[in-house]
């Protein structure tokens, strides 16, 4: 399990589907295809395919490519 290195909360992994740059949101999915919307100020540029650590709706760090499948 990744966590939040400031408040220690749990922090998720989340594909990105779609990016919109001129609001600075990416709309993300995890395993489940569950849905939502995630700020992506802190860890441009982003893409759709991208994989991203996830905490209070707010990617904190980038993890590159989305595994396969």
């Amino acid at each position: 399990m990744k966590t939040c290195i400031t408040c220690g909360d749990v922090a998720v992994e989340l594909d990105v589907v779609e990016v919109d740059e001129a609001r600075g949101l990416a709309l993300c999915r995890d395993r489940a295809d569950q849905r939502e919307s995630v700020e992506i100020a802190l860890v441009p540029p982003v893409r759709p395919g991208d994989r991203l650590l996830v905490h209070a709706g707010t990617a904190i760090a980038h993890l590159g490519p989305a595994a396969p499948g």
